[in-house]
């Protein structure tokens, strides 16, 4: 993996920063190239060629943006990884059927129960009715965009590009591993399983629940992306801004408990949302080093 970060692919005069970010553009490009496979294939079957065109026009974004070079134009290069990652997870949906690999719900649950010896996700809330207890950690819960993008963009702003890159580097590793398992191992989750837990019915939570009802794509509940990222998120931030990083890593627990809580995960998704998000920072960190060191 090293090589992709010392060849001579880099134009002359990017500074580390711009290396970093090239790398997780090289990485997305990658990623939505082996993703058109499927979507064409769902495309074929339903004839219905808007989200391909979609998807063909971020490749082509990603592309352009990984070889550009004006320093007018860094920010976007900057931006784009994150900015299509909403994109990607709402694309997963025609991805997933393109595939047409079976659900693996019931593989799942039988993990789930001979690690927790039963399904968290439907008694959790059961066993602590508590509404102050359900709107925090759907608080936390919901709060996951603004813990993947809030810390990038305060380090962006302060000029810390170095920092920041690392940052999309770890991010957009995450999404592509998760993304990936996702299409080759759908897994619905509780909640299209079974519905919403029993947890106390709060103003937050009911709003959650509207958007996860609007939003969100089937088959994307191991592992975890949520809390994979929201790991990795905290992480990133503890080692370039701590008192940030102290925050994010609070909220990114309560939402772990509050994925499980509120029955949008089983519990052994989180689990692999950990240890993805540990894998990121390894493969991250590897890819990184021989960019820092140069």
């Amino acid at each position: 993996m090293s090589g992709l970060a010392t060849t001579d692919d880099f134009p002359a005069g990017d500074d580390q920063g711009d290396r970093l970010v090239r790398t997780a553009l090289y990485i997305l490009t990658a990623y939505l190239a082996v993703m058109l496979v499927p979507l064409l294939a769902w495309t074929a079957r339903s004839g219905d060629w808007r989200p391909a065109a979609a998807h063909v026009a971020a490749l082509a974004l990603a592309v352009a943006a990984a070889r550009n070079q004006s320093i007018a134009l860094r920010p976007l290069r900057d931006w784009t990884p994150l900015a299509l990652g909403p994109f990607l997870y709402v694309e997963l949906r025609w991805v997933i059927a393109g595939a047409g690999r079976a659900h693996a719900d019931a593989l799942v649950a039988g993990w789930e129960g001979l690690l927790f010896n039963g399904d968290p996700s439907r008694s959790l809330a059961v066993r602590f009715p508590w509404l102050a207890l359900s709107e925090v950690l759907h608080l936390c819960y919901i709060s996951y965009y603004a813990l993947v993008y809030v810390p990038p963009a305060l380090l962006w702003f302060r000029a810390q590009r170095r920092e920041f890159a690392e940052t999309v580097l770890a991010l957009v590793i995450v999404y592509a591993t998760c993304f990936t398992v996702y299409v080759f191992f759908p897994v619905d989750g509780p909640r299209f399983m079974y519905g919403p837990s029993l947890a106390p019915d709060g103003p937050i939570r009911a709003l959650v629940v509207r958007l996860l009802e609007s939003g969100s794509s089937r088959g994307t509940a191991f592992p975890s992306s949520h809390v994979a990222a929201s790991v990795v998120a905290a992480v990133c931030a503890l080692r370039t801004q701590p008192r940030v990083g102290r925050v994010v890593a609070a909220l990114a627990v309560g939402l772990a408990v509050g994925a499980v809580y509120g029955g949008y995960h089983y519990a052994v998704d989180i689990v692999a949302g950990l240890l993805t998000a540990a894998l990121a920072i390894a493969i991250s960190d590897a890819l990184a080093r021989p960019i820092l060191s140069s």
